[in-house]
């Protein structure tokens, strides 16, 4: 057969597969070369090109059918500096290239992305409380545990805000707040009304933020049988007997009756929107949603647009779980504000002792940013990860000496070659019984590997 060989390798490896090409093949220019060879002769030229491989070198191999048409035969490197037909890409952009996809596949990133970012604003809301300040205080040392969790107070502050009004009317308020603005809880609060839910009324919108503010730890949980709830189980838990006893199971225990009272009272500090820091994010946030959110045509989304609420939950849960863990020099000096003293967490200083770490208004700011930023990145995701590249260990036999324990992954992987043509119509499901230690860890990455596409 005649092939022609195509190098696209940096630095060191160049000279390295110059040496193994030149010895095969004839240089018919500086980085490219062919040859007629034989099929052993090819395989030869692969595992010597192997051999000396490293994170720079990038070899494609051509095999010349006819005048007009080639065959992508083999890669060895770096994959991603030739296309599935082998050929160099001579340009690249970073440009938004949203136009030349399925629109239809991120029709509600604008919901998702201002949902998640009013309830990253909201979602520890309720830490302002005297209990949950004394809390976490470093010169007290109190009980750790809230009748009624930060959760559960921060949405009944939210309720507050957006009950009674249309999803344009209340962000409209927030978006005009002024530090004057009286946050009032959605009924007293503590309410425990049978078939009353506090999202149960709202809005659409406010609906989902108020969701998000809710189960950004955990979802609810069924009183009768006690299973964790989906998104699609939401309109039962909407209806049934609602109490916080999901959220918090010992609300109503009597020992803890002395501290509601500190549960459901601001602390000296009030509540975030004191800070001008946050009511700056508040109202940029939501001005812009009220310009870019389609208000008037939004159904019930978190019954009715499962991937928009769980997509939206998973990012402001990401947010938290990584802003949470910054502290120190990590912060952004922007988000505090100096007159504003509530806190949202603690860490531990040089010395093992627990001290303050995150401003409460400090700590919603940053995770609403960092919820927006990360749904922005969404549709780009995939395109953004590395692939496989075209290494030993994914496609070269078990050696000799292993084939006892771990021959059998040849053999699967064999197998999956067989098949996958026809998991491109029909799919794919298996599941891997080996033992441990039997290497179900390479197996499953050759078994993947061998399907393709």
């Amino acid at each position: 057969m005649m092939v022609t060989f195509v190098s696209q390798c940096q630095k060191k490896a160049l000279n390295k597969t110059r040496r193994v090409l030149d010895a095969f093949a004839n240089r018919i220019g500086d980085n490219t070369w062919q040859t007629v060879i034989t099929n052993e002769g090819l395989l030869a030229v692969k595992k010597l090109l192997r051999k000396t491989a490293s994170k720079n070198t990038a070899v494609s191999c051509h095999w010349i059918r006819s005048r007009s048409r080639s065959e992508l035969v083999w890669v060895v490197g770096n994959r991603r500096k030739f296309d599935r037909q082998g050929l160099v890409p001579v340009n690249s952009t970073e440009s938004d290239f949203g136009k030349y996809m399925d629109s239809a596949l991120w029709k509600t990133l604008p919901v998702i992305k201002y949902a998640a970012a009013i309830a990253g604003l909201f979602h520890d809301y309720g830490k302002a409380t005297v209990l949950f300040q004394n809390k976490i205080n470093p010169e007290f040392k109190t009980l750790s545990y809230e009748p009624y969790r930060h959760e559960w107070v921060s949405l009944r502050l939210f309720e507050g805000l957006v009950r009674g009004k249309t999803d344009e009317q209340w962000l409209r308020t927030l978006s005009e707040l002024d530090a004057g603005f009286e946050f009032t809880f959605g009924r007293d609060g503590k309410d425990e009304i049978n078939n009353y839910s506090p999202l149960f009324d709202l809005p659409p919108f406010a609906q989902l933020v108020a969701w998000l503010v809710l189960t950004h730890h955990k979802l609810p949980k069924n009183h009768s049988s006690n299973p964790t709830l989906s998104f699609g189980q939401a309109a039962d838990w909407f209806n049934s007997d609602f109490s916080a006893a999901w959220n918090s199971p010992k609300y109503n225990d009597p020992e803890l009756q002395n501290l509601i009272d500190e549960n459901w009272r601001i602390g000296e500090s009030g509540l975030p929107h004191l800070s001008a820091k946050w009511r700056a994010a508040a109202t940029t946030i939501a001005s812009d949603a009220l310009v870019r959110l389609p208000l008037a045509s939004l159904s019930p989304i978190i019954f009715e647009e499962l991937f928009t609420a769980h997509i939206a939950r998973l990012s402001l849960m990401l947010a938290d779980h990584y802003f949470s863990s910054r502290e120190g020099n990590d912060l952004k000096p922007g988000w505090r504000d100096s007159r504003y003293h509530a806190y949202a967490n603690t860490t531990k200083n040089q010395y093992g002792q627990r001290c303050y770490n995150q401003q409460l208004d400090e700590h919603l700011i940053g995770v609403a940013h960092h919820a927006t930023k990360i749904i922005k990145h969404l549709p780009s995701l995939r395109n953004s990860l590395p692939t496989l590249t075209d290494s030993n260990f994914l496609e070269e036999k078990c050696p000799k000496e292993f084939q006892q324990k771990f021959g059998w992954q040849d053999s699967a992987t064999k197998l999956t070659r067989k098949v996958a043509n026809h998991t491109l119509e029909q799919g794919f499901f298996g599941i891997n019984m080996a033992s441990t230690g039997c290497g179900k860890t390479l197996a499953n990455a050759k078994i993947m590997y061998a399907l393709g596409d």
